[in-house]
Formats: C-alpha cells, sequence, structure tokens
C-alpha cells in the first residue's frame, strides 16, 4: 500500500469517529439534560420553601430551568444550553443573586455545585449517547 493511500484509509477511519452537527446535537443534549436534573435537585434543595409554595403565581426558580438545543445566538451547531428562563420574571437575574450573593445575601455557589457535581454523569451520557451513535451506526 503506498503512503497516499494509507493516508486516505486512515483519514476515513478517523472521520468515522467524528460526529457531525445533529450527532453532536444529540450527544450534547443528553448531557445538558443531565446537568438539568442535577440543577433542578440542588436548587430545589437550597431555595425551595414548602411554607410558600402555593401563595406565589410565578414559577419556582427550581422549576423554571430549560435545555436548548442551540447556541446562545439560537444557531444549531452541536451545542446544548441549559439555563434559567426570563418568563414572568428574570430567573436567570435571581439565580445569578442567590450563586453570587450581594451585599445583604452571602452566596452559595448553587450553580457552581452542580455543575461540578454533574460533571462525571453528564461526561458519562454523552459518551454512551456517542458510542450508540457513532459505534452503533444509527444516525
Amino acid at each position: 500500500m503506498e503512503l497516499d493511500d494509507a493516508l486516505d484509509q486512515w483519514l476515513r477511519d478517523v472521520n468515522k469517529l467524528v460526529p457531525n452537527v445533529k450527532q453532536r446535537q444529540k450527544i450534547t443534549l443528553v448531557g445538558a439534560e443531565v446537568y438539568k436534573t442535577r440543577l433542578h435537585d440542588i436548587t430545589k434543595a437550597k431555595h425551595y420553601d414548602e411554607n410558600h409554595k402555593d401563595t406565589s403565581q410565578v414559577t419556582h426558580l427550581a422549576d423554571s430551568i430549560e435545555v436548548s438545543g442551540t447556541n446562545i445566538d439560537y444557531i444549531r451547531d452541536g451545542t446544548s444550553l441549559v439555563g434559567f428562563t426570563k418568563k414572568g420574571i428574570n430567573h436567570g437575574r435571581i439565580a445569578r443573586l442567590l450563586n453570587d450573593g450581594t451585599k445583604f445575601i452571602p452566596g452559595d455557589h448553587f450553580v457552581e455545585d452542580a455543575r461540578r457535581s454533574s460533571r462525571q454523569a453528564v461526561l458519562a451520557a454523552q459518551y454512551a449517547e456517542y458510542q450508540r451513535l457513532l459505534k452503533g451506526g444509527n444516525s
């Protein structure tokens, strides 16, 4: 086998391992769902008040977490986002204030805790989806 043929074959083999945009989106959405679940659980554990659940017409912070299959500019490039909605009130702003703290409220860094504690589970879920899509041949 000539060097050119060997390199072409190697390149074809490597390209089979690289996911396309549609596959990347499926892979990152699986990880985003895992992270969303962990963020919801931590947010509810640290900032949920059972006594006030029926007094407000506003969705609770833990229930306002959404997953998007686009990047920050709403372009489908294979990335996914997890964040707080802005429906009714700006839940992202409230989450930032609770996470980082203010002059009057000490921050508890629940978003960083969720990100850190879910990292291995997110990667495991994404790897399983990668294996299913690319190794299994299902696109």
